[in-house]
């Protein structure tokens, strides 16, 4: 800057200061920049004022120097006075090219123009962030008179943004994948958009965006959208077993990200008709057929009750049941019907059952069968005189689900007893049969007169788990053989009197 441009530049500067004051239409900020900006301006002439002082001083003290009127001291702190002059001219300069960066730092606004969450057909939630730079050309160009609008937009481009969620500003908890995602340009009126995979729920999050060496945290309230209108439905306890007769209780967790009311249907496909289902709401244990969304309600817990009958067919018993419980409109409710009455019992297919419009998830049932047996004896009480064999029969009764193999009975009779049993091993008893057996007896031949118990039990497999019936006693009661020749003698002695008698009588009678 020469020293007729420095007279010039103050001249100017002093004539808009001291000219009339006009109506100012700027705003506060406006004002503010300008303020700063003229003050940056002002210094850079006033240094460069002192600069071309400071020289002149030394082209002086330089010429006495060589006339050798000066001394080289003198010389020398000239020279130091005129580089201080300098350097302070440049920092101004630099001050000045700062405060002008700074402005344009300021015009520089990254907005977010559109966060929206949603669930994903595979079930994972996802963020959408659209991303404009929405920066300020006017005031940039008004803060920089001296060059168009043309010149200033590439200067508000942005470089290298770098995006990330957190939970909140405070804890810096990043809370989706990618942690971290990078722009590399976004030009002045352009947008982009970042796809987040949310890592836990949130209705509203912290989106912090570093830039031109500053940070920027926009707290953000998340727009709810679908990509289906259709809500999602989910369960943590999707597989299941229970035995029959057993009530079994699946989770249901039903979502819809969107902003209007409306009101679905709850079905399910390929359930066996044996088996009663029922949704109910865990808070009030009410029976459901229908839910309802709202913008304020987006998010329902429920759970599918199964009612497995004790009589269930022996074709579902310790096999895997595949059923599909779906969340769909009118539509998908009618067709579910069509489908169910086409197929009656048989399973529908599953392409038939991914044609079903409405969000389905798959379900698990395996209804465990038990095996039982139980020894029923008609006559558990009996009388037999010494040395004579018991005869009893049982009938073995599988009163499971389950058949049972290799049963057999097990005796515990009183010392010194021995029994056989006919047949000694059935090979199988199915649920509801029954089969005989029949066990013989033997006392010892010194067995005195008394009561004596036989415990009986019946014994088998269900595979390799051992199957017992509950423990019965047969009581047996023993008595002396009698005496038939003494008996004998009795009898015709009495027989004898009694003849007698009526000899005697018969011919007293005819005295």
């Amino acid at each position: 800057m020469t020293g007729v441009a420095i007279p010039s530049l103050i001249f100017l500067l002093l004539t808009a200061a001291m000219a009339p004051a006009a109506k100012d239409l700027r705003t506060k900020e406006e004002r503010l920049y300008a303020i700063k900006l003229r003050t940056a301006q002002w210094e850079v002439a006033s240094d460069s004022l002192e600069m071309e002082n400071r020289k002149s001083d030394l082209e002086a003290i330089q010429d006495l120097y060589e006339d050798k009127i000066e001394t080289l001291s003198y010389l020398n702190r000239a020279k130091r006075s005129y580089q201080q002059a300098n350097f302070d001219y440049q920092q101004a300069v630099f001050e000045l090219q700062r405060t002008r960066l700074d402005f344009l730092r300021d015009a520089t606004h990254l907005t977010i123009r559109k966060a929206v969450k949603y669930r994903t057909r595979d079930g994972r939630r996802q963020v959408d962030i659209t991303i404009e730079n929405a920066s300020n050309l006017d005031q940039a160009v008004f803060l920089n008179p001296g060059r168009t609008a043309a010149e200033i937009r590439p200067l508000l481009e942005v470089q290298n943004i770098k995006v990330s969620i957190l939970e909140s500003p405070m804890s810096g908890v990043v809370i989706a994948e990618p942690y971290e995602m990078t722009v590399p340009s976004l030009k002045l009126g352009a947008t982009t958009t970042l796809t987040f995979r949310l890592l836990q729920d949130e209705d509203a999050v912290v989106i912090a965006m570093d830039m031109l060496d500053d940070q920027q945290h926009d707290y953000i309230v998340l727009r709810r959208e679908s990509l289906e209108d259709i809500p999602s439905i989910n369960s943590v306890q999707f597989s299941q077993e229970g035995g029959l007769n057993d009530r079994i209780r699946y989770d249901l967790i039903l979502e819809r990200l969107a902003d209007d009311e409306k009101t679905f249907r709850l079905a399910i496909v390929n359930l066996p008709h044996e088996i009663d289902p029922s949704f109910r709401d865990p808070a009030t244990s009410a029976n459901l057929t229908q839910v309802k969304f709202s913008e304020e309600v987006t998010r329902q817990q429920l759970e599918l009750e199964l009612q497995i009958p004790e009589k269930l067919s022996r074709k579902y018993v310790d096999q895997i049941i595949e059923f599909y419980v779906f969340i769909t409109d009118q539509e998908g409710f009618l067709q579910i019907g069509e489908l169910n009455r086409k197929y009656g019992n048989r399973p529908v297919p599953l392409e038939e059952v991914n044609s079903i419009k409405g969000d389905k998830e798959r379900f698990e049932l395996i209804p465990r069968g038990k095996a039982a047996l139980e020894a029923i004896i008609a006559n558990r009480y009996q009388e037999v005189k010494t040395g004579e064999e018991v005869m009893v029969r049982v009938d073995l009764l599988n009163t499971g689900t389950l058949e049972v193999e290799g049963v057999y009975l097990v005796l515990t009779p009183p010392l010194d007893w021995t029994y056989t049993t006919q047949p000694d091993t059935i090979a199988q008893i199915l649920p509801g049969d029954k089969e005989p057996v029949n066990i013989t007896l033997v006392p010892p031949p010194d067995l005195g007169v008394s009561e004596y118990d036989v415990r009986v039990e019946a014994v088998g497999y269900e595979g390799n788990e051992r199957i017992e019936s509950q423990e019965k006693d047969i009581t047996i009661r023993v008595e002396a053989q009698a005496d038939i020749i003494r008996n004998a003698l009795i009898i015709g002695g009495v027989i004898a009197l009694v003849i007698g008698v009526a000899v005697v009588s018969i011919r007293v009678s005819r005295r």
